[in-house]
């Protein structure tokens, strides 16, 4: 029997996929911040009416104060984002093969013999997401690396993928197999 047929994802699906996936996993904490940022400075009396405006300089000094009141809940937000990140992908992947944004664009994760992803082969391909999200500053840079790292790729897999012995595809192939596309002439009718 011949293997199945499969068109390895073109970047810029991947890429939207991660940008819904971004999008769907960031307004929680992204919200949590915002609204913690606003109580602190609140508290500090900053968005107080009837306050005289302060200088420029005084306003960043104490909103660089407030920021570094809160390293601590920003840093303990991070972690647990990153901790729900990577059970997101690993339960997408190992489940479904696809995450909410993957099958928005119509791609899927498979395993390099073809088969479907298990949750043993997400759970080592998403261990590039918590690692990014999770570290300030370096972490950034892996997931940069990570993402972009298909693009000069000769088998168009990320870090993640080499790591879980994974490929990115499209969900409905658009090739056929050679044995298709070499079917021979029908015989002229008489």
């Amino acid at each position: 029997p011949s293997s199945p047929v499969v068109e390895v994802s073109p970047w810029g699906r991947r890429f939207a996929a991660w940008v819904i996936d971004s999008i769907l996993l960031g307004i929680v904490p992204t919200a949590l911040l915002f609204f913690r940022m606003l109580g602190a400075m609140s508290d500090a009396g900053l968005l107080d009416p009837n306050r005289p405006p302060p200088s420029t300089l005084e306003m960043q000094e104490q909103i660089n104060q407030i920021y570094s009141g809160m390293a601590g809940e920003i840093t303990l937000i991070g972690f647990v984002f990153a901790i729900i990140g990577y059970l997101y992908y690993v339960l997408m992947h190992g489940t479904v093969g696809k995450t909410l944004g993957k099958m928005a664009v119509g791609i899927k994760v498979i395993k390099a013999d073809g088969t479907p992803c298990d949750m043993a082969a997400a759970a080592k391909r998403g261990v590039v997401h918590p690692l990014g999200s999770g570290v300030p500053m370096v972490g950034f840079a892996v997931l940069m690396l990570n993402g972009l790292w298909p693009l000069w790729d000769e088998k168009h897999q990320s870090l993640g993928d080499k790591v879980g012995g994974t490929y990115v595809v499209r969900k409905q192939p658009t090739v056929m197999p050679v044995a298709e596309l070499q079917q021979p002439p029908a015989a002229p009718s008489v």
